[in-house]
C-alpha cells in the first residue's frame, strides 16, 4: 500500500475524529437535541472528500475506525459514540462503495438511516444498554424517526456538495488519487496530521 494512501487515511480519519471531539464536546456539554445529527452530517462530508481521493472498498470503514480511536483518547469513554462513529463508516462503505449506487444523494440517505437503524438496534438488543433498554420503542423511534431523518436530509445535501469540493480541490492544487503525486502536499498533510495527534495524545495524558 503506498505511503500517500495510508497517509491520507490518517489524515481524513483525524479530521473526523477532531471533528467529534471539538465540534461534539460543545453540543453533548450544553445538551443541545440531536447532537448526533450535525456530527454525521460533517463525518458524511468528511467521508466523501475522502471518496474522491482514495476510491477503494473498506476505506470509509478505516477512516471510521481511526476517528473512533482518535476521539477515545480525547473524550471520557462512551463506547455507543464510538459505535455510532464505527458504524457510520461500515454503513457509508455499504452504500458508496459496495452497492454503487449511481445518485449520491440516494446513497447518502440509504447509509444514514442504515446506521442509526443498526445502531438503536444493537443498543438495545445485543449490547443491552440500560438507557435504551428501559426508554424502550419510543427512543428507537425517535432516533431512527426524527434523529436519522434530520440526518439524512442533511447528508442528502453535504455529500454532493461534498463530492464537488473533493473535485474541485483535485483541480486546483492539481493533486489526484492518495494525494500522492506532490511531496509538498503530502509534507503539509503530515504535518497537520501529526499536530492532530499531537494535540490527542496530551488531550490523553492531561486526563
Amino acid at each position: 500500500m503506498k505511503k500517500g494512501y495510508i497517509l491520507a487515511i490518517l489524515f481524513f480519519g483525524s479530521l473526523w475524529g477532531l471533528s467529534e471531539v471539538v465540534l461534539g464536546g460543545l453540543l453533548y456539554r450544553f445538551d443541545i437535541p440531536y447532537s448526533s445529527v450535525y456530527l454525521t452530517v460533517i463525518g458524511f462530508g468528511i467521508l466523501t472528500v475522502a471518496r474522491v481521493y482514495l476510491p477503494g472498498r473498506g476505506v470509509a470503514s478505516s477512516i471510521a475506525a481511526l476517528a473512533m480511536l482518535y476521539k477515545f483518547m480525547n473524550m471520557p469513554f462512551f463506547a455507543c459514540h464510538l459505535l455510532g462513529i464505527l458504524l457510520l463508516g461500515v454503513c457509508y462503505d455499504l452504500f458508496f462503495n459496495f452497492a454503487k449506487l449511481k445518485n449520491l444523494a440516494v446513497c447518502a440517505v440509504a447509509a444514514t438511516y442504515a446506521g442509526y437503524i443498526l445502531f438503536a438496534l444493537m443498543m438495545v438488543y445485543v449490547f443491552r444498554y440500560n438507557h435504551w433498554v428501559e426508554a424502550g420503542l419510543p427512543k428507537v423511534l425517535n432516533h431512527v424517526g426524527i434523529g436519522g431523518t434530520l440526518a439524512a436530509l442533511g447528508c442528502a445535501v453535504v455529500v454532493p456538495l461534498s463530492h464537488r469540493f473533493g473535485k474541485w480541490l483535485q483541480t486546483t492544487n492539481k493533486t489526484h488519487t492518495y494525494l500522492s503525486d506532490s511531496f509538498i502536499v503530502r509534507a503539509r498533510l503530515a504535518l497537520v496530521t501529526a499536530g492532530m495527534w499531537l494535540f490527542a495524545l496530551v488531550m490523553f495524558v492531561v486526563q
